[in-house]
């Protein structure tokens, strides 16, 4: 029998190499016709096997099926479910189980399968509806008793999971048991019951992973952090060393503030890019330039080129060295088509402009206006583009476009009105920011530019007033609009109101000398010579772009 059986296999894989391809699908004869039931049993046995082999999944089913017509077995029946669950048909594995639970209605493996097809999509009351049948008439199965506890445990029914495992005896308790129990118990925040249970289930079995992580995670949770770290150094021991361990021993050393143990696991650590990336993540949320260098160093040396690391380092040149050539030269290196690609345009075009270099810039514009047509930052660029060389016309023409193209675009209309305004065009400026006030009543930015605007002009004050005020409701530490409502009390006259907020103005982290200009002007108003000088002062330490007139006020002072 064994020869015939072999001969079959030989001349079945001649025959495939011969007529088809290597990808091909094998050409199933489902009849097996001359041979003896023994025979056939083996060559389908066998072709099943080569088509398995060969990742033809369908047609094995196909073959598996005539062979369990043969030779049934509880082995062939879960053979097929899986094969069916393979491709992606819950309901036919369900189906194959059934079937072969009707043959065979005492077989645990059979039961276990067809509970975990519904565990698997999360259907938790069919899959413990087929355990606690399998248990009552096996009422003393361990495993099933275990598994059902596993299943109430993992659907979240925390009490039902300690009514059930409570009544299991105690000859037929497992550790894993109380493991089950304990997670239970910390889903009730049960905290200290948990975590008897879980030193009883390590009692039982020092080398239970699953209590060791629940326990050091529980430890975790409380912040107490060195029996945390005892219990995951414990699971390393075990020879459980993956990523998921070294990460959570580097986020100990981090909630300790210890950026040195967080770099000595690392060093420890496997080089898992996505690990890495992970840990980079951690080492950048808690501002630890250290050992972000550290996994930037490591992700270079395992993936020189990669377009991610490159990125990375990029930005730390940017926020953390200063170093606006080499972030340059990093970026430069992110290939077209890359998820970063764009990013890396932005961030260089914007570290140009921002160091005094459009010419630099302008390729980098054009090519963003080209490659990304729908993106409206690049119209921007340019606008700031010609605004550097000095065109403030050209830079308002962009925004105008850009505002025409994009005509729910609230910031484009904005940028262009304070353009206007810088163009001495204020009556056409206000057009635009009222049109703004149109479509998003509570732009802050543009009831603060239309308040100031007519406090300015010293017209419809009160109007002004209401303008500013319903800014400062959206942002009411803003030195901005505060000085705005600043200037407003000055123009209607409420000197004292003025000289408090503008004082409230210039205490806030700020550069700005026009609002040190307005601190020297209301100061002189109410006759305080010595804060109006230091307001004019600090006006041009600050480089007021009229300087010689805010001079003149100074002048007059002596």
């Amino acid at each position: 029998m064994q020869k015939i059986a072999c001969a079959i296999l030989a001349a079945l894989a001649l025959s495939v190499a011969a007529c088809a391809p290597k990808k091909a699908a094998v050409s199933v004869d489902p009849s097996a016709k001359g041979l003896s039931q023994g025979a056939a049993t083996d060559y389908y046995f066998l072709l099943y096997q080569e088509l398995s082999r060969k990742g033809q999944p369908r047609e094995a089913a196909l073959v598996l099926e005539k062979l369990i017509e043969l030779a049934p077995s509880p082995d062939l029946y879960r053979d097929l479910a899986n094969l069916y669950w393979g491709l992606g048909d819950p309901e036919k594995t369900r189906e194959v189980l059934a079937e072969g639970l009707k043959k065979f209605p005492d077989e645990k493996i059979l039961h276990f399968y067809q509970a975990n097809s519904y565990l698997l999509q999360r259907r938790f009351d069919e899959a413990i509806a087929i355990l606690k049948n399998y248990l009552a008439t096996h009422p003393k199965d361990q495993t099933t008793s275990q598994e059902l506890g596993a299943v109430y445990m993992e659907a979240g029914r925390f009490q039902e999971t300690l009514d059930f495992l409570a009544q299991v005896p105690r000859e037929k308790r497992t550790p894993a048991m109380a493991y089950y129990e304990a997670k239970a118990l910390a889903g009730l925040n049960k905290r200290k019951q948990a975590m008897d249970k879980l030193h009883q289930a390590l009692r039982e079995d020092p080398n239970l992973l699953a209590a060791w992580s629940e326990l050091a995670y529980l430890h975790e949770q409380a912040g107490e952090l060195r029996q945390a770290e005892e219990a995951y150094r414990r699971i390393m021991d075990l020879g459980e060393d993956g990523p998921e361990v070294w990460t959570r021993l580097i986020r100990l050393a981090i909630k300790e503030k210890n950026e040195a143990k967080a770099i000595e696991f690392l060093e420890k650590a496997p080089a898992d890019r996505t690990f890495l990336f992970e840990v980079m993540g951690m080492f950048v949320d808690a501002g630890y330039q250290q050992g972000a260098a550290k996994v930037l160093e490591r992700l270079a040396q395992d993936q020189p080129g990669n377009p991610d690391v490159l990125f990375l380092q990029a930005m730390i040149a940017v926020d953390k060295e200063k170093n606006l050539e080499k972030a340059f030269t990093l970026l430069s290196q992110i290939p077209k088509g890359h998820k970063y690609y764009d990013k890396s345009l932005t961030t260089r075009i914007q570290l140009a402009l921002d160091a005094g270099q459009p010419e630099r810039a302008w390729p980098l514009i054009r090519e963003g206006r080209e490659t990304y047509p729908d993106r409206i930052e690049f119209w921007f660029f340019e606008a700031i583009y010609h605004d550097k060389k000095g065109d403030l016309a050209k830079s308002a023409e962009v925004y105008r476009e850009a505002a025409a193209k994009w005509p729910g675009s609230t910031e484009a209309l904005y940028r262009y009105g304070v353009a206007l305004e810088r163009m001495k065009n204020r009556e056409e400026s206000l057009k635009v920011m009222e049109r703004i006030l149109t479509l998003e009543p509570g732009n802050p930015d543009a009831l603060n530019f239309v308040g100031y605007a007519l406090a300015e002009d010293g017209r419809d004050l009160d109007r002004a007033l209401d303008l500013v005020s319903k800014a400062l409701l959206t942002s009411p530490e803003n030195p901005y609009y505060i000085d705005s409502l600043a200037w407003v009390h000055f123009k209607r006259g409420d000197l004292k109101k003025a000289w408090a907020e503008i004082q409230r103005a210039v205490a806030k982290p700020m550069e700005d000398p026009a609002i040190w200009e307005h601190y020297g002007d209301i100061a002189k108003a109410m006759g305080n010579r010595k804060d109006a000088a230091k307001g004019y002062s600090r006006a041009l330490e600050m480089g007021a772009s009229n300087a010689g007139e805010i001079k003149g006020k100074l002048d007059r002072l002596k």
